[in-house]
């Protein structure tokens, strides 16, 4: 690898690609940072909540099905365990709740989180 291939590798790995950052000036997630920021104020979240909540976010206020954010969790290497899946988004709303932001369940359909703050 060249001195010119490295310094653009270590531009990239520093400053986030705008696509994986989710911004609407309440509500900050940068995707590969594994940082959610709340009104300015930092939300410390383990890997695999962190995980669904960025999936989540991604396409906010639309309904992410329960398969999907499995797979995008844990990939395809395990079956949909929708009782685990219930206590991460249980663990999620707890903490969110404080900022105002909820995750809806559509049952038997799957999760949305709703980003108006009221």
């Amino acid at each position: 690898m060249s001195a010119q291939e490295m310094h653009r590798t270590e531009q990239q790995t520093l400053v986030p690609a705008a696509e994986d950052i989710y911004d609407d000036g309440f509500l900050r997630v940068e995707h590969r940072n594994y940082y959610v920021a709340c009104g300015g104020s930092p939300i410390k979240l383990p890997r695999t909540e962190f995980l669904i909540f960025s999936r989540l976010v991604r396409t906010p206020n639309r309904i992410v099905t329960a398969d999907e954010l499995w797979t995008s969790v844990w990939g395809g290497n395990k079956p949909l365990n929708s009782e685990s899946l219930h206590v991460y988004i249980y663990r999620l709303r707890a903490k969110l709740a404080d900022f105002g932001l909820q995750i809806e369940t559509m049952v038997n359909v799957g999760y949305r989180l709703i980003t108006t703050k009221s």
